[in-house]
C-alpha cells in the first residue's frame, strides 16, 4: 500500500508542477468558451453582406427586407433589364431581381454570375412573400404586418400545457412544459462535460503508461514495485489531477460569476423589460388589440422568468451533483484501466489506434445516442444504455435531471451496482493484461495475444 501511495504522490506532484498544467487550469473554462462561442459568433457576423439589385415592374415589391438575414441588402433601379444585365456582367453588380408584370401569378428570377451562398434564393423569397402580405394587409385592412405579427406572438405565447405525472401510489405532480427545455439543457451538459473529462484524463493515464513503457523507465520502476501496484498507482494519481483541476474550474466559475454580478448589476436586472417590449411596438399594434388583452399583458410579464426559476427547483441538483462525481469516478476507473492496458500491451502508436477504437466506441454511441436520450429519457433506449457501465456515465446523466418521471430510483441503484462491478471488471482485466504486456517489447500484440493473457493464472 506504501508504494502505491508513492507512486500516486509522484504521478500527482509531478502533473501539478509541469507549466502545461497550469496554464490549461487557468485558461481551460476560457478556451471551452470560446470553443461553444466561436461557431455561433462565426454564423451570426462572419457573413458576408450581398447586395441584390431589384427592377421590379410590377410594382407588387416596393419594400423588400430580409428580416431573417441581415446581410442581404435590396437596392431597387430604374434601368433596363438589358442594361442591368450588361452591369452584371462587368461586375457592377452582385446580383439582379427581375420581376416583370404579371396579372395571375406575381414572381421573379434572380440572375447572379458566381454563387450567393446558401439560403439567399430561400430568403428572397421570403421577402417577396413577406413584402406582397404586408402590402395586401396595408391596402385591404390597413394592419401593418409586424403589428399582426407581434399580436399573434403575445397570443400565442400564452398557450402553456401543463404535464401531470401519476405515480403508483396515486400522488400527482405537475410539470409545465417549459421545463422540460431547461431539464434537456442540464442533461445534455452534464453528459458532455462527462465524456470530456473521462475522454481527457484517460488518455492522460494512456500517455504517461506508453511513454514510460518507450523509454523503458518502466524496467527501473518494477524492480521495486509490482506492475499491477504501478497500474493502480498511475490511475489514482491521474484521477487526483482531474478533481483538482475540476475543483479549480468550479471555484474559478463561481468567482467569475459573482465578479461580474457585482461589477454589473444591470444585466441581471429585468425591470426595463416591460418597457422595452412597450416601446418597440407599432403605432396601429393598440388599434385591434383587445383591451383586456393589455391587463394580461401586465400579469403575464414574469411568466418566462417565473418558469425558468420553477424549472431549476424542480431538479434535485444534490442528487445530480452527487451522481455526477460517482459516475465520473467509476468511469473515469473503468475507462482508465482499459487505457493503461493498452498503454502497457503496445510499444508505437499505430498498434494504441488499433486497441483503442472498441474501447472508446461504446462511450462514443452514448454520446451520439445522447439526444434521442434527452427526448425520451423514459424509453428503452435510454433504459439500456443506462444500466450498462461503459455507457452509463453519460446516458444516466442525462436522464436524472427529468425526474422521477424519468428515471426510477431502482434504476439508479442497478446502474450504480452494475457500475462498480463493470469497474471491478475492468481493473481485474487490465491488471491481467497490464502485467504481461508492460515488459514485452518488439512483439506485434494481436486480440489473441490479450486473451492468452488475460486467461494466463499467476
Amino acid at each position: 500500500m506504501n508504494k502505491i501511495l508513492i507512486i500516486i504522490r509522484r504521478e500527482y506532484f509531478e502533473a501539478v508542477k509541469k507549466k502545461s498544467f497550469i496554464i490549461m487550469t487557468i485558461l481551460g473554462p476560457l478556451l471551452m468558451a470560446i470553443l461553444v462561442l466561436t461557431p455561433a459568433l462565426l454564423v451570426k457576423y462572419a457573413k458576408d453582406d450581398t447586395t441584390i439589385t431589384v427592377l421590379d415592374e410590377s410594382h407588387l415589391f416596393s419594400n423588400l427586407n430580409s428580416p431573417n438575414d441581415k446581410s442581404i441588402h435590396y437596392v431597387y433601379s430604374n434601368k433596363s433589364l438589358s442594361e442591368l444585365k450588361n452591369d452584371l456582367l462587368s461586375k457592377e453588380i452582385k446580383a439582379l431581381l427581375y420581376i416583370p408584370y404579371n396579372s395571375v401569378t406575381p414572381g421573379g428570377m434572380l440572375y447572379t454570375t458566381s454563387s450567393l451562398g446558401r439560403g439567399v434564393t430561400s430568403n428572397v423569397l421570403a421577402s417577396m412573400k413577406r413584402n406582397l402580405s404586408n402590402e395586401i394587409l396595408l391596402n385591404e385592412f390597413n394592419i401593418s404586418q409586424d403589428s399582426l405579427n407581434i399580436y399573434i406572438e403575445n397570443q400565442t405565447n400564452k398557450i402553456m400545457l401543463g404535464q401531470t405525472f401519476i405515480n403508483k401510489n396515486g400522488e400527482e405532480s405537475h410539470k409545465e412544459s417549459y421545463h422540460k427545455d431547461v431539464q434537456l439543457a442540464i442533461g445534455f451538459i452534464s453528459g458532455i462535460l462527462i465524456y470530456i473529462f473521462i475522454f481527457m484524463y484517460c488518455s492522460m493515464v494512456l500517455r504517461n503508461v506508453f511513454e514510460e513503457k518507450t523509454n523503458r523507465i518502466v524496467e527501473i520502476i518494477t524492480s521495486s514495485v509490482k506492475p499491477i501496484q504501478l497500474m493502480i498507482g498511475k490511475i489514482v494519481g491521474v484521477a487526483f489531477i482531474g478533481l483538482t483541476q475540476l475543483l479549480i474550474w468550479i471555484v474559478s466559475l463561481v468567482i467569475l460569476l459573482g465578479v461580474v454580478q457585482v461589477s454589473f448589476p444591470t444585466v441581471f436586472s429585468n425591470d426595463n423589460t416591460n418597457i422595452a417590449v412597450t416601446e418597440n411596438l407599432p403605432d396601429d399594434y393598440y388599434q385591434y388589440k383587445p383591451a383586456n388583452s393589455q391587463i394580461a399583458e401586465i400579469q403575464d410579464s414574469n411568466i418566462m422568468d417565473n418558469e425558468f426559476v420553477a424549472a431549476l427547483a424542480n431538479i434535485n441538483f444534490t442528487q445530480l451533483i452527487l451522481m455526477f462525481l460517482f459516475f465520473f469516478i467509476t468511469g473515469y476507473f473503468l475507462y482508465a484501466s482499459l487505457y493503461a492496458a493498452i498503454g502497457g500491451a503496445v510499444d508505437n502508436n499505430a498498434d494504441t489506434q488499433q486497441f483503442m477504437l472498441p474501447i472508446t466506441l461504446p462511450l462514443l454511441l452514448a454520446f451520439i445516442v445522447s439526444q434521442y436520450i434527452a427526448e425520451n429519457p423514459g424509453g428503452s433506449i435510454a433504459f439500456w444504455f443506462s444500466i450498462i457501465p461503459l455507457t452509463s456515465p453519460i446516458a444516466m446523466l442525462i436522464r436524472l435531471p427529468f425526474g422521477i418521471e424519468a428515471v426510477q430510483s431502482w434504476e439508479i441503484i442497478l446502474s450504480c451496482s452494475l457500475m462498480l462491478i463493470g469497474c471491478m471488471v475492468a481493473v481485474w482485466i487490465a491488471a491481467k493484461i497490464y502485467r504481461t504486456g508492460i515488459l514485452m517489447y518488439g512483439k506485434k500484440i494481436t486480440y489473441k495475444d490479450l486473451w492468452k493473457w488475460i486467461k494466463y493464472n499467476q
